[in-house]
């Protein structure tokens, strides 16, 4: 059987559906910090429950697709330099507006999440904070994750030249190692290094984001054109419902969804390189996808925000979770294209640096 054409590695195919799936992995976050907040109660947050227990899963699923779309975008030859520059000035500066808006919520209504150790909010600040246990929420609480993708990003010159070194079947064993390890870590790291985090270290949750980069390897550089949509949407779901049910279990957060979402992406990849149609490639999609990153890091403030000006408010509205998650979501979403508009694209098209 002949060997299918690799896609070329100048100008690989825009991937819109990824970026539409960015807004569902948001949108999962957002629910879920509904139910983690206890803005429902009764039936309404056991609904979220069912719905929403495993969202904390839709983070390894940013840190899976992360490692996809650097790998798909990658241009071999770019200097290591230019690289981490586009990587800082497109993270950053949104991550600098976030974090100074959480130091504001935090001193006014939710001191819940105030940062006592001013070298801890440093620490977030820069990017570190997650590498100790007890500072993993420094800051704007959600950054930590912007923390282990400063790690990744830090790797990526390196771990991208040896997959590309490697022969089709070695990149196999590479998923294969990474999917073990997703496995391993979260049980092992408890009873050997308990002063450590699985959830939360930049280190132990580095084999999602090499999980991706293999797999964009495979697809780019060894013509494997990835599996179909309506085989992994069952596995992703399955996946998902797993994670939902053992939410409390160490393999909650990314075990159970690991090889689903890992395989959800590599056939959206799919069909957008056939051309194929997908709902999350829709223009709709993809412009929610844009601004899903700043919506990431400011949705949590601005539900902490309603939660913390409840007793000021009429019963009416401090009493309907509904209007909470409406008012929430829609503050959220509105600040996000603020920050999208304002910051992220013209510092991204002002400071990006050239790839070829």
């Amino acid at each position: 059987m002949p060997a299918p054409d690799r896609p070329s590695t100048d100008h690989p195919p825009r991937l819109d559906s990824l970026t539409g799936l960015r807004a569902l992995a948001a949108g999962t976050v957002f629910v879920y910090h509904l139910h983690t907040l206890g803005v429902f109660t009764g039936t309404g947050q056991s609904v979220l429950t069912a719905i929403a227990g495993g969202g904390a899963s839709a983070v390894s699923l940013f840190f899976i697709l992360s490692g996809f779309v650097l790998a798909w975008s990658h241009r071999p030859g770019t200097p290591t330099r230019v690289i981490w520059w586009n990587r800082l000035v497109r993270i950053w500066p949104l991550h600098l507006v976030a974090f100074a808006l959480a130091l504001l919520v935090a001193a006014t209504v939710y001191p819940a999440i105030r940062t006592v150790d001013p070298l801890a909010a440093l620490a977030n600040l820069f990017l570190v904070s997650a590498w100790r246990a007890d500072w993993w929420q420094a800051g704007n609480p959600v950054s930590w994750s912007l923390v282990c993708e400063a790690f990744f990003y830090l790797l990526f010159p390196i771990i991208m030249r040896f997959l590309l070194r490697l022969p089709r079947a070695s990149v196999f064993g590479v998923t294969a190692v990474a999917i073990a390890l997703i496995w391993i870590l979260p049980a092992m790291i408890p009873v050997v290094a308990p002063e450590l985090s699985a959830y939360s270290n930049p280190v132990l949750r580095m084999p999602e984001f090499v999980l991706g980069l293999a797999l964009a390897v495979l697809m780019r550089e060894h013509g494997w054109r990835g599996p179909r949509l309506s085989i992994v949407i069952p596995i992703a779901l399955a996946g998902y419902v797993a994670a939902t049910v053992e939410a409390g279990s160490p393999f909650g957060a990314a075990a159970w969804t690991a090889v689903g979402f890992g395989l959800l992406i590599a056939a959206l990849a799919r069909a957008d390189q056939e051309a194929r149609n997908t709902w999350l490639a829709r223009r709709a999609a993809v412009f929610l996808g844009d601004r899903s990153f700043a919506f990431y890091l400011v949705h949590l403030l601005a539900l902490q925000v309603f939660v913390g000006l409840q007793p000021q408010l009429p019963s009416t509205i401090s009493g309907n979770p509904y209007i909470a998650a409406v008012v929430a979501g829609t503050a959220a979403f509105l600040l996000a294209c603020v920050m999208h508009r304002a910051v992220e694209r013209p510092v991204v098209d002002a400071f990006r640096l050239a790839t070829s």
